[in-house]
């Protein structure tokens, strides 16, 4: 562990794939975060795609939208990693923000588009806002606040998306020793905690970006030890340690409140989904086994008496959850000294390759749909209608975007490759 944290964060070609290769597995694991987060919206128990019904409570068990927006943030800096593999340059630099906004601004600009289509009476201001990237929760110092599109609340992490790679060009720049940069996140955490007033945004921003460099350190400096790790057990891990929230239980305990609660930031009291991220991460690339199967053991023992601790305070959840929870880490045990291959995600990678164009334009969808007062309400059937509209239009729109829009911009501003990266 030593010599990680002194390790630099600069660019090793040896360590991974070649710059621009796809990693099929990963692209994959992309399009499961992005149908999480669809997953989330979509059966949230409160009337928001059929005016007149609600789902059951019980599809929220596996509510897992907002742990897949944060592993976003760890895959966003892991691919940044493999895709810039030389030493930093001037020329380098204006490559690498001009394939990001190749990457994001076409997307982008349709979701945000959409969404004041479906809803026009937002303020041209908060439209040219979220265009450039500058929407939040929370107040920026002196200019105030830029509010994120009602009906598209998912841009909000696309905000954060920007503010890290633009970080990224300081730390390619400096290449500077782990411990070092994460020191440095962790000092502005606590002082924007500690300080008067309201920094909450500051601290929010520190802590996604531990998630971000967690995965530029796996691309940069975890080496490639060939044979998958047990990535079915660390995504069961994850599905019971987000319910179970140990370390929000602790830090409330302490009486250290979460001041980001309720909104979809990250904060400390969530910091623990941090090294089953990398776990996860390590097993599905391939890398750094030693690393992996140590983070493996830690995150079953840790989520482990997080469940046990709950079943002896109670209050965890409905009977129905709890027991689920309990048979996914009773099964994430049972599969610890397995490792198999990742071509069932690697299967998954058509979808991945759509997944920024779902996460970015299901939400304004949901809430056209929502307002189709013409389809018919009121029951179970009317909602999977509507559900089913909602994810054909979603897929659809993605594959447009993504697929057809996005790589004509690009082979006409450079004549890159059709594939995204």
């Amino acid at each position: 562990m030593r010599g990680i944290l002194a390790a630099r964060l600069a660019p090793v070609p040896a360590a991974g794939a070649a710059p621009g290769s796809r990693d099929l597995a990963l692209e994959g694991l992309r399009g499961i975060c992005a149908c999480l987060v669809l997953y989330g919206h979509m059966t949230a128990p409160m009337r928001r795609l059929d005016p007149a019904y609600a789902p059951s409570e019980r599809f929220w068990w596996f509510n897992l939208g907002l742990v897949a927006v944060f592993f976003f943030f760890v895959l966003s800096g892991y691919v940044i990693g493999l895709t810039v593999r030389a030493p930093f340059s001037a020329g380098g630099a204006r490559g690498y923000l001009g394939r990001r906004l190749v990457r994001l601004v076409p997307v982008t600009t349709a979701a945000v588009l959409l969404a004041w289509l479906l809803l026009p009476q937002v303020a041209p201001g908060v439209v040219f806002g979220n265009l450039a990237f500058l929407q939040n929760f929370k107040p920026y110092p002196v200019v105030g606040t830029v509010e994120v599109m009602p009906d598209n609340l998912n841009l909000w992490s696309l905000n954060f998306e920007a503010v890290y790679y633009l970080a990224f060009l300081v730390v390619w720049w400096l290449a500077p020793r782990i411990l070092w940069a994460v020191g440095l996140l962790i000092v502005g955490a606590a002082a924007s905690a500690a300080l008067p007033g309201d920094h909450i945004l500051a601290s929010s921003y520190a802590f996604g970006a531990m998630y971000w460099i967690a995965g530029l350190s796996v691309a940069w400096l975890a080496p490639v030890s060939g044979k998958p790790g047990n990535w079915p057990s660390a995504m069961l891990v994850i599905l019971v340690m987000w319910p179970l929230a140990p370390l929000m239980d602790l830090l409330v305990l302490a009486h250290v409140p979460d001041r980001v609660a309720p909104l979809p930031m990250p904060s400390l009291h969530r910091m623990d989904l941090l090294p089953a991220f990398v776990w996860l991460l390590l097993s599905v690339t391939g890398r750094a086994e030693r690393l992996a199967r140590a983070l493996g053991w830690i995150c079953l023992s840790w989520a482990t008496l997080a469940l046990a601790r709950g079943l002896h305070a109670g209050g965890i959840g409905e009977p129905g959850a709890v027991a689920c929870y309990t048979v996914a880490l009773v099964l994430a045990w049972m599969l610890a000294a397995w490792r198999p291959p990742v071509a069932p995600l690697a299967r998954l990678a058509p979808l991945g390759a759509i997944s920024f164009g779902v996460y970015a334009v299901g939400f304004p969808i949901e809430y056209g749909v929502f307002r189709a007062y013409w389809l018919p309400s009121g029951t179970p059937w009317t909602w999977a209608l509507r559900a089913a509209i909602l994810v054909v239009t979603t897929f659809g729109l993605a594959w447009v975007l993504e697929r057809k829009l996005q790589p004509a911009i690009r082979r006409a501003l450079r004549g890159a490759p059709a594939s995204a990266t």
